[in-house]
């Protein structure tokens, strides 16, 4: 059975794909805000603790905040960028490992920065650019690096923030990833 880690369980993608993956053939071990919390200072270490510890087939990194433009910087990229860095910083030094899939859980607004958070969508092309020099240096490796950019879908944090306009069905975009961890 494959062992497939996930950082950020609570959040409401991450809680559709625990209902949609086969049990049969994946161990799920889960880490939630409440068991790691990035930005806790020292909670970067805990990545390779975590990597070492677990021994996972599969990441994904669902942790994130949006980020309004009156965050904190370091907050944000604590969040959405460092544990992502730490991710790829551990598996750099084990390039002869066994096969991992590393996920990234990017968002669509990484190509367009939004007025009212700038930070959140910095974060996600900062996110994307890791996973382009990443997916270089991993090519002639077991590891496999993958970003799935996601659409707008309702959630706590859009809702906190009143954002209006069209949102696509989470179920959908639940069954798009579930497809990237097989």
């Amino acid at each position: 059975m494959k062992r497939v880690l996930i950082f950020g369980s609570n959040s409401n993608l991450a809680k559709k794909i625990k209902l949609l993956i086969d049990k049969k053939k994946y161990v799920l071990i889960l880490y939630s805000k409440k068991k790691i919390d990035f930005l806790k200072k020292n909670n970067s270490k805990m990545v390779s603790k975590i990597l070492s510890k677990e021994n996972p087939d599969v990441i994904l990194n669902f942790a994130g905040v949006i980020g309004t433009n009156n965050d904190n910087y370091t907050d944000v990229y604590n969040v959405n960028f460092m544990p992502n860095w730490e991710i790829i910083k551990f598996y750099s030094k084990k390039l002869n490992n066994k096969k991992v899939k590393i996920i990234f859980i990017g968002s669509s607004s990484y190509k367009k920065g939004k007025k009212n958070y700038m930070l959140y969508s910095s974060s996600k092309a900062a996110l994307h650019n890791l996973y382009q020099g990443a997916k270089e240096k991993f090519k002639k490796s077991n590891i496999e690096i993958i970003i799935f950019h996601p659409p707008r879908f309702r959630s706590k944090l859009l809702k906190n923030l009143k954002i209006q306009g069209r949102f696509k069905n989470v179920n959908i975009i639940a069954k798009d990833l579930l497809k990237k961890i097989k």
